[in-house]
């Protein structure tokens, strides 16, 4: 599913409201405790990410397909996208790995084999807190519904430039997202900060 765009964040109670992650879109399918992801345009996403390999390990439950996004972090914590293009592109010095990898996930496609896509988005998400408890590297988003613009405006003060919303009622669909899912830009201040990936997930955030 493709996020539609919209031009401002916005208030409603129908809606859960997040970070939109500065990574790259990520499907994660876990299964007979093995672990395969897929990314657009990249053969096997886990030769730049090998220390995810681990995930199955994390998930409690079988059949598992998690939809979210990966990030590299530099030595401080924060999402760096300049090294997150270095592991995509193999570009790394003798062949070394930059940077930490992390997977923020946000939504929960199948579980124990069984399809949960027509299934409303508020009841994959609570099944996706169960089966995924934090790890290291591997974490379930944070989000708050309702109060859009409250977000946003804690989101622009720690450099993070835009806002995803999830329609609560809405199934999982391929190809256009329409109304079930929706994407603001946020502006954050200059200079623009970088936050920690820790810091941005102690926001009074649910």
């Amino acid at each position: 599913m493709e996020a539609t765009a919209v031009d401002v964040p916005f208030d409603d109670p129908d809606y859960f409201f997040e970070p939109w992650w500065p990574g790259a879109r990520a499907l994660a399918f876990v299964e007979a405790g093995k672990l395969r992801m897929q990314v657009s345009g990249l053969g096997d996403p886990l030769t730049a990410f090998p220390e995810l390999r681990d995930l199955p390990e994390q998930v409690l439950s079988e059949g598992v397909v998690l939809d979210g996004t990966l990030l590299v972090l530099d030595d401080e914590g924060r999402p760096d996208t300049e090294l997150l293009r270095t592991r995509l592109t193999g570009d790394g010095a003798d062949g070394l790995q930059p940077g930490r990898p992390a997977y923020v996930a946000s939504d929960l496609l199948w579980n124990e084999g069984v399809s949960w896509m027509r299934r409303p988005f508020a009841a994959r998400r609570d099944r996706l807190a169960a089966v995924l408890p934090a790890g290291d590297r591997v974490i379930v988003g944070r989000g708050y519904a309702q109060e859009g613009t409250l977000v946003a405006e804690a989101l622009a003060g720690l450099g993070i430039d835009g806002l995803s919303a999830r329609r609560l009622s809405s199934r999982y669909r391929g190809g256009p997202g329409g109304e079930a899912w929706l994407r603001a830009p946020i502006t954050p201040p200059e200079p623009r900060p970088r936050p920690t990936l820790a810091l941005i997930l102690r926001l009074p955030l649910s």
